[in-house]
């Protein structure tokens, strides 16, 4: 997380705020980029503060509001992205809204996991969800979808729950670049290899994998580096720069060098990780503001399976997600911010 920040604060002075800004809009082809840039990098600045500011409060709070001070961290992270995105935000009140909202609680039979979120028309995350071209939405979100959906919360969840893990940690080896290509990628080459599998995609054949896979690629996502081995256990084979590619695959994590392969059924794909953390955090507020007496319960009892899932969320969140934030806005805006 530290050198993700450091690399943020870039964004904390109005000169590179609005250099950055600029910069982002002159690509998207925006006429006036410069003056669009102008009005919005006072707001632009201040938001990456803000954020800095709410995750080092919550790294030293008590359980008991650290949720409350990380959603509104990351929502100022998220509003940074858009902005980078969305020359004209705020464009009204409503925008400014959650977009999101949760049932009723019942207090005697209440469980964490079984909780659901669900986006509305308008709103903050309606708005994120247009812009970032994550559509169509479901109409309900359950909370124990999207912690599978983290792949550094899903096992975690697998134990605490007896679930079924879907996100399948692959074995990477690096290798020299094949016979056939080495005239062409002087590159350090990664093979990778994915684990036998009865069930899901990695029950596919060889063949069907790979169209499964392509299927899904995404524009921006150039898989035309990698190549395949054909085998009773699937290998994979790209260049060590085009790694960083396959985090814009729907299918695909890196984190913290490893690489994850979503092995969820075919008709169900995660969430990408900014949506999966502002819902799970927007329910976990929610709780921490207005479930008091059960939330009390949760963080000062150690016999709650769900405490143990809460705290390493909130800890996975306050480690990775600025990260998340950071390589999302190279990607979409295919820059690459200067590091301290």
């Amino acid at each position: 997380m530290d050198k993700a920040w450091k690399t943020l604060r870039f964004l904390e002075t109005e000169p590179t705020a609005r250099k950055f800004l600029a910069t982002c809009y002159h690509g998207m082809g925006l006429e006036h980029f410069d003056r669009l840039a102008f009005q919005q990098s006072s707001r632009f600045l201040y938001l990456w503060k803000q954020a800095r500011q709410f995750y080092q409060t919550a790294a030293v709070a008590d359980l008991s509001i650290q949720p409350l001070l990380l959603f509104y961290g990351c929502s100022h992270l998220l509003k940074g992205m858009l902005l980078t995105r969305d020359s004209s935000y705020p464009q009204n009140s409503r925008v400014l809204q959650h977009g999101v909202t949760t049932r009723k609680l019942k207090r005697s039979a209440y469980l964490l996991t079984e909780d659901e979120i669900r986006p509305q028309k308008e709103g903050f995350f309606a708005h994120l969800a247009q812009v970032f071209s994550l559509t169509p939405l479901q109409d309900r979100y359950f909370a124990h979808d999207l912690f599978a959906s983290i792949p550094g919360v899903s096992h975690a969840y697998t134990l605490t729950t007896n679930k079924e893990q879907f996100w399948i940690r692959m074995e990477m080896t690096k290798i020299a670049p094949p016979k056939e290509l080495e005239s062409m990628y002087s590159d350090t080459w990664i093979k990778v290899s994915f684990p036998e599998g009865k069930d899901g995609p990695l029950s596919y054949s060889t063949e069907t994998f790979m169209q499964y896979i392509r299927r899904l690629t995404p524009a921006a996502c150039n898989l035309d580096h990698v190549r395949w081995r054909e085998g009773t256990i699937k290998e994979m084979l790209l260049p060590q720069f085009a790694l960083s590619q396959m985090e814009q695959h729907p299918l695909f994590r890196v984190q913290e060098h490893t690489l994850f392969f979503w092995n969820g059924p075919s008709t169900s794909h995660p969430l990408p990780e900014w949506a999966s953390h502002y819902l799970l955090l927007y329910l976990l507020s929610m709780l921490c503001r207005y479930e008091t007496e059960w939330w009390g319960e949760l963080t000062l009892s150690h016999g709650f399976a769900e405490r143990f899932l809460v705290e390493l969320f909130l800890e996975h969140h306050a480690a990775t997600f600025p990260t998340v934030i950071m390589k999302q806005i190279q990607q979409n805006n295919r820059l690459v911010l200067p590091s301290s």
